[in-house]
């Protein structure tokens, strides 16, 4: 977007430092925090994209879409989930902390809840 590239892949050949980038165009690159596992962990990028929030070109957001392991603690077992990740297109990053890093980045898992006394929900594990 705007000259920018915005990515999701492992940053290394060995493919164990995976990251959220923007690079190229106008602004100094900058990425998701490289070797912890609550940023990412061991993800599998499905695809991003660039809503728009407002007539404010500066609200808007890149949403990424992945798989990847999960370590909420929900499962005894090795599961995937599905989640979504969200970062502000004006990020720039920290000055202190988190430089050259995303201050914006948000994820979450994607689930589907029926409303209602009983419902359910239903998890997206696979997309």
């Amino acid at each position: 977007t705007d000259g920018e590239l915005y990515s999701g892949t492992a940053a290394d050949f060995m493919g164990r430092d995976f990251a959220i980038f923007r690079t190229l165009g106008h602004h100094h690159p900058i990425r998701t925090e490289q070797h912890d596992s609550r940023w990412l962990n061991d993800p599998r990028f499905i695809s991003a994209h660039l809503i728009p929030e407002s007539d404010n070109p500066e609200d808007d957001k890149i949403y990424f879409f992945f798989r990847e392991n999960a370590i909420d603690g929900e499962h005894t077992g090795k599961a995937t989930h599905a989640r979504i990740g969200q970062i502000c297109k004006n990020d720039f990053g920290g000055h202190r902390s988190l430089v050259n890093k995303w201050t914006t980045f948000l994820k979450a898992r994607l689930i589907c809840s029926v409303p209602g006394p009983n419902g359910i929900d239903t998890h997206f594990d696979e997309l």
